[in-house]
């Protein structure tokens, strides 16, 4: 196939789907890996399309997140990792809120493996999917407006639905962490879910790889001073360490 023809199809297939995976493209047209982002890139320049790690998305005027199928394929291994933490801290008997993020669905997968006996209270579609099957987890989703992008439910609803749930626990993730700001996100609505989980958890897991740290978007999820335990997959500089032994944050790393 030309590589004229090749962007024709790569166009269709994100005027149908919404995004791609660059491996899933190179099995496809039988084509390196390379030669895919060397497309993606010729057809980011025509603003048909917005490149990220791992892939490429349609971006929509209402909902600017990366869309989960690309998400899940991010940093995979370092998700995977934190959930293997995160598991030590999760006991028989605990009520835990768990968000929409994709290193949740890692610790969702982690419980599921471990057949804990827990309660999980979560707004994602992915993570009652995980255990849909569990003969051990008992689950509460809350429901509201679908974000397709995230398959999780937000908005007023949900929010009111957590009103009156609480837990021992919340594993919850963000978009950026700030030493200024705090704990932020690039969802209004996916903030509020967050903050009523932290707020309604007796203890809270910031669970976070290495590129959320000093970046900052525009919806205040909570201030560090909220959180209990930070998991993360690198060590962080001198000054972040500093700064979470003053607020008394647990610093975990994988």
């Amino acid at each position: 196939m030309l590589a004229i023809q090749r962007l024709k199809e790569i166009e269709k297939i994100l005027n149908e789907k919404g995004s791609v995976i660059i491996s899933t493209l190179s099995k496809q047209f039988n084509v390196s890996e390379e030669t895919i982002r060397r497309d993606l890139d010729k057809l980011e320049k025509t603003k048909v399309l917005k490149r990220v790690r791992g892939g490429a998305y349609l971006q929509s005027e209402t909902d600017k997140q990366v869309p989960l199928e690309i998400r899940e394929k991010i940093y995979l291994e370092e998700k995977h990792e934190i959930a293997n933490k995160a598991i030590e801290f999760i006991q028989d008997g605990d009520t835990l809120m768990i968000d929409s993020s994709t290193t949740a669905v890692c610790v969702a997968q982690n419980i599921n493996k471990y057949e804990k006996k827990v309660t999980v209270i979560t707004n994602s579609i992915r993570v009652v999917e995980v255990f849909q099957d569990s003969k051990w987890v008992k689950i509460v989703c809350v429901g509201g407006s679908f974000r397709k992008r995230t398959k999780s439910f937000i908005g007023s609803q949900a929010v009111n639905q957590l009103e009156t749930l609480y837990a021992n626990k919340a594993f919850v993730s963000c978009t950026a962490v700030n030493r200024k700001f705090g704990v932020t996100d690039d969802s209004e609505r996916e903030a509020e879910i967050r903050r009523k989980m932290i707020a309604n958890s007796e203890e809270t897991f910031l669970i976070v790889d290495r590129t959320k740290f000093d970046n900052l978007e525009s919806h205040l999820i909570c201030g560090l001073e909220k959180i209990n335990h930070i998991i993360t997959d690198q060590k962080l500089s001198n000054e972040w360490e500093e700064y979470l032994k003053k607020l008394k944050i647990d610093i975990v790393y994988i």
